[in-house]
């Protein structure tokens, strides 16, 4: 049986075929036949290459028989160097990845299978495959052991063979790409990155896959993308190119990442096309401080400094991890959609640095059914090829949608450079219609949207709600952007429209690690019952926040008569305080002036105003004192429809920090004591 017959192809299977040649392969047969060990591109380039139609089985067969006659185990090192010392050459298939030593005016290359990093490497050889200078490559290596040449140095490479192409002929690829429509490119680039398409439905989703390859061809991008276990965070830019460097958690140093000062080796930012930091959650930063600060430099400058010199490279750099979701969407638990992230980067400076989010809780899983079996790009061909188009300038079409004069000149750089990135990969021939360039354009501004979207929950003061956009940008499809919108929206709430009795509102933050991430309001619930006397506490979660509530208590057992409380009947009813919306911990002391409030409106018989929330701590002397998280309370405040708000008079400088369009829609009341509090929060008796 022929290949075809036994893996029948589409029409775009056959058009791909002719249009391309050897630069494609049938998917599933690479997968079929991956050869261990080898990358995934060095496997199709090999069945591209020598597998013919009629006598695949065969030839699969010799392959695989050469792959393991010259690819050597890994324990078994020490018996290719006996050989090599016995015999005076070997032929292996390695990785091969070469420097240039200058001050010894000598070239060498680094192999795994001898493990030696000091393999001489003719000139002529570097000159026909400049690619080993360029991070390396596979091929079939022929060794000689001459010790008399280079006592130091006694391995020398005889002969290359590649198993990657070279440089690829742009034109052709461009000119290929102008006999497919833009659905039937969709499908062949996510073909050649291994999905097949039938598995996804939708056209959003599609574009959304392949917005992951967006840094192999954009410079200088900086992505994220959190999600759901198993979608393939980083299988396409794995598997797409050997210019890709990942990190897969664990620790990270600046010796690694930009140069080494010991041995003045670039790390891996100016080694490699994009560097991706996988399971970024579980990622440490050696030296975290001066990492995470360099990081931010070249992340927005695309330089690095490290001891007196400066290193410029146009690496892209992605960072990829678990989000915990609830259906289609991000768990309502977070905050924040970057809480995942380790601590040390949860710095509004380096996240606004981050031109795109990609929503990875939109992703498919990735199962049998979803894997490519069609005909695709060879890897290698198409990593090389996306690599090349990083040299493309679309900016022309860019600058005709008019981006809105409100944005940073960040926000600006993200949709132009993500839009840049979406172009050279749906349109390499420069060919876009405006229909199409528009809703690539509105995806990029998507993907920066969700960064600012965050970056207002982290940073209120700093950064205030706007749209980030063009004219005449259709609306985001994005369901957790809309849910966003919605959500900042007043919700209905009974306090918002009644006054009653003993039930107040208290503005607390949210804390995970102990850092402060988001606002929340707390429900204080207060009922005097008679027959009785003292306090009792319900629905309380931490010793902090029950210690509020019993000062709260002796501060009304001490002033009860300014309060306008009857002696008799502070003494023969006792205060039951119930608190409602405490499902995870909360910040505790700031509810003091809350809990008084209520306390004092259910001994009273006192309503309390509608739509009012405070946040502030009280002593037994009735002064109210500052407070933490000001502006993530105030913002909890409005957002859940809240419209007179009591803060400590100690906080009022940080009322600036809180955007203009939250502040026209409320009042902020400073108060320095209790009294000031309960005669502005209690209706009259």
């Amino acid at each position: 049986m022929s290949l075809y017959e036994e893996h029948p192809l589409t029409e775009l299977d056959q058009k791909a075929r002719t249009t391309f040649g050897e630069h494609v392969v049938v998917k599933a047969l690479a997968q079929q036949a991956a050869f261990h060990r080898l990358p995934r591109f060095v496997s199709e380039y090999l069945i591209a290459k020598f597998v013919k139609p009629e006598t695949w089985r065969q030839d699969l067969e010799r392959i695989q028989q050469r792959i393991r006659d010259s690819l050597p185990e890994l324990e078994h090192r020490e018996l290719l160097k006996e050989k090599l010392l016995r015999s005076g050459e070997v032929t292996v298939i390695d990785f091969i990845e070469a420097r240039v030593d200058l001050r010894n005016q000598q070239r060498f290359a680094r192999m795994q299978a001898i493990q030696d990093d000091r393999i001489r490497v003719p000139a002529s050889v570097l000159e026909q495959h400049p690619g080993l200078l360029l991070g390396g490559l596979w091929g079939t290596v022929k060794l000689r052991f001459t010790p008399e040449i280079d006592q130091d140095a006694p391995v020398e490479v005889v002969t290359f063979t590649p198993f990657q192409i070279g440089p690829p002929d742009l034109s052709a690829y461009k000119t290929g790409r102008a006999q497919f429509t833009t659905d039937e490119w969709l499908c062949l680039l996510l073909q050649s990155a291994g999905y097949a398409p039938d598995a996804i439905a939708d056209r959003r989703t599609r574009l959304l896959l392949l917005t992951r390859l967006v840094p192999l061809v954009q410079r200088n991008v900086n992505f994220i993308e959190l999600g759901p276990r198993q979608t393939g965070k980083t299988f396409l830019l794995r598997n797409v190119s050997p210019r890709v460097f990942t990190l897969s958690g664990g620790k990270t140093t600046p010796a690694n990442l930009f140069v080494n000062l010991s041995t003045k080796a670039v790390g891996i930012l100016g080694t490699r096309k994009v560097v991706v930091f996988d399971e970024i959650a579980h990622t440490e930063f050696g030296d975290e401080e001066a990492t995470v600060s360099t990081l931010k430099d070249y992340m927005e400058s695309g330089q690095y400094s490290r001891g007196a010199r400066s290193y410029a490279t146009d690496a892209s750099l992605v960072f990829a991890g678990n989000l915990d979701v609830d259906g289609d969407l991000p768990s309502p638990h977070y905050g924040h959609l970057f809480e995942p992230l380790p601590e040390s980067l949860i710095d509004s400076a380096f996240l606004d640095r981050i031109h795109g989010y990609i929503p990875g809780w939109e992703m498919p899983k990735i199962t049998p059914s979803s894997l490519s079996r069609g005909v695709g790009f060879v890897t290698d061909y198409f990593g090389e090829v996306l690599i090349r188009l990083r040299e493309e300038d679309h900016s022309h079409h860019i600058r005709a949608l008019n981006l809105d004069r409100t944005m940073t000149k960040r926000d600006a750089t993200a949709v132009e450079r993500i839009t840049s990135g979406l172009i050279k990969l749906l349109f390499p021939h420069g060919q876009i219609p405006d229909d199409e360039l528009r809703e690539l354009a509105g995806l990029a501004c998507e993907l920066r949207q969700r960064v600012h979207h965050q970056l207002c929950l982290i940073a209120p003061g700093e950064f205030k709600p706007r749209a980030i956009g063009f004219d005449g940008m259709a609306a985001h499809a994005a369901r957790d952007l809309r849910v966003a919108a919605e959500a900042s929206s007043p919700r209905e709430d009974r306090l918002n429209n009644e006054a009653v009795v003993g039930s107040v509102s208290g503005l607390v933050v949210l804390e995970r690690n102990g850092k402060p991430y988001a606002g929340d309001v707390a429900l204080i619930q207060v009922a005097a019952i008679v027959g009785s006397s003292g306090l009792e506490v319900t629905g309380l979660h931490g010793q902090v926040l029950k210690d509020s509530v019993t000062t709260a208590y002796n501060v009304v057992k001490r002033h009860f008569l300014e309060f306008g409380i009857a002696e008799s009947r502070f003494r023969e009813q006792k205060v039951a305080v119930h608190l409602v919306r405490i499902a995870q911990p909360k910040d505790g002391p700031s509810a003091g002036i809350a809990f008084v409030t209520g306390i004092v409106s259910a001994l009273t018989g006192r309503a309390i105003v509608p739509a009012c929330a405070m946040t502030g701590e009280v002593t037994l002397f009735g002064e109210v004192h500052g407070v933490g998280g000001i502006p993530l309370k105030i913002l909890a405040g409005a957002k859940a429809g809240r419209k007179l708000i009591f803060i400590p008079a100690d906080n009022a400088k940080e009322v600036s920090q809180v955007p203009d369009e939250v502040l026209a829609q409320i009042e902020i009341v400073p108060v320095r004591t209790i009294q000031e509090v309960l005669e502005r929060a209690l209706q009259p008796a």
